[in-house]
């Protein structure tokens, strides 16, 4: 029992630093970052915030509107009968009134105004989650620098290992010489000054790593640590076939002119005859029956049509607002798609600049690591000094570096190339 509690403690002790250390693509960061990010929250307000207006507007179409109204006077004067009948006594009305009314109305017809409202109501929510991911877009932006930063960090400590590695063995081996008497005591420091050098980097890149890491968990919320392994995924990322009609601007300009279509619409209908339904109880003195000076209460209700003609003395000039807002939204939009094309093809020629780098960066590389290794035959034949290795090896070294920091940007330019297109 005891070794098969042992056995179950140490596969749990295998199994969880297995999981802690699953590759985190891109991907999974632009959507963790896109949910994490604060401002995103807003899309979910707005909605609710939209849906409860439409509400709102559908209550107000479809219940009648009621209120209570109450009133007391005093007048200096009122009406009479001019007239006097022997033995009858003319009722006179108090000069003090009161009156209490409870008054309903219902719209038959509004001219189509209430609809248009809950349309233009919809647009205007769908316009306001939208500018949220135009934000959101941004975003994506801050993710592609910390995560390709960090890989690079990551790749170049790789190099750096193996270039520790490296200078490992020739010390090990030059040491060996030194004791036998065949190689000189200054040429082991030089290659452990530069052993050295190479771990003093190292920990550079080790600290960049862990800060570009922690920022990129501060983005996304994900549990990134220095050691998490960071991948671009699966599909190789390309620019072959990116188009700008699903940038998030271009929807924002498309819902503004149906905002401004909505709008145009709802000045028309301004135009249009309504007809209602209304209804009035209460109770005063004096009622309905001006003769009676008594409290009674009443009821009276009818149809109601008014027809605000007044409202199109500036329908024009309003249908013509309209239609200069609409191409205000077009000029600005065809100076955004301008501007976008410019970008998009300065990161393209970005792109193929880095492609062309990345080609050069394979030859140079192939030569410098097959001058490299004739130089360490040469230090170990005592042919050449520990300085004129060490010369080869940083210049491998660099080569090496140039091929990362270029493979980087190339990648980068793509990224931002796809970022820039709204994809």
């Amino acid at each position: 029992m005891k070794t098969l509690i042992v056995g179950i403690v140490c596969l749990i002790s295998t199994i969880l630093p297995a999981w802690s250390q699953d590759t985190l693509t891109l991907a999974q960061c632009y959507q963790a970052a896109a949910q994490h990010y604060p401002y995103v929250k807003q899309k979910g307000l707005l909605s609710q915030t939209g849906a409860l207006s439409v509400l709102n507007l559908k209550v107000n179409r479809w219940l009648p509107q009621a209120s209570i109204n109450g009133q007391a006077t005093w007048q200096s004067e009122v009406t009479r009968l001019p007239i006097e009948l022997p033995g009858i006594q003319v009722p006179q009305l108090s000069k003090d009134q009161y009156k209490v009314t409870l008054d309903a109305s219902y719209a038959l017809y509004d001219g189509d105004a209430n609809r248009l409202q809950q349309k233009l109501q919809k647009e205007t929510t769908a316009l306001e989650v939208q500018q949220v991911e135009v934000e959101l877009q941004k975003l994506k932006e801050q993710v592609n620098l910390f995560f390709l930063n960090a890989q690079l960090a990551e790749e170049n400590m790789k190099l750096l290992e193996t270039l520790q590695k490296d200078l490992k063995n020739r010390i090990d081996k030059l040491s060996a010489n030194v004791r036998y008497g065949t190689a000189a005591q200054t040429s082991a420091d030089a290659l452990q000054a530069e052993y050295l050098k190479t771990t003093q980097k190292l920990s550079e890149l080790q600290i960049s790593r862990k800060g570009l890491k922690e920022m990129l968990a501060l983005l996304t919320g994900l549990p990134v640590e220095a050691t998490t392994p960071l991948s671009l995924g699966t599909e190789e990322v390309s620019i072959a076939h990116v188009t700008t009609s699903n940038h998030p601007q271009v929807k924002v300009f498309t819902l503004q002119r149906s905002q401004v279509d909505i709008q145009n619409k709802l000045t028309g209908s301004s135009l249009q005859p309504r007809l209602s339904a209304f209804a009035q109880t209460g109770a005063g003195r004096p009622a309905l029956n001006f003769l009676n000076n008594d409290f009674r209460s009443f009821f009276l209700g009818g149809v109601k049509l008014s027809w605000p003609i007044s409202n199109g003395y500036n329908l024009r000039r309003e249908q013509q607002i309209h239609s200069l807002r609409k191409q205000i939204i077009q000029t600005r939009q065809e100076t955004f798609e301008k501007n976008l094309a410019l970008q998009l093809r300065q990161q393209q020629s970005e792109v193929e600049r880095y492609q062309a780098m990345l080609e050069q960066d394979k030859e140079i590389v192939a030569l410098r690591t097959k001058i490299k290794q004739s130089a360490g035959t040469q230090l170990e034949n005592g042919a050449i000094a520990a300085r004129d290795y060490i010369s080869e090896l940083n210049q491998e070294s660099e080569a090496l570096l140039n091929q990362n920091l270029h493979r980087l940007q190339w990648q980068m330019a793509k990224l931002q190339y796809v970022t820039l297109s709204g994809n």
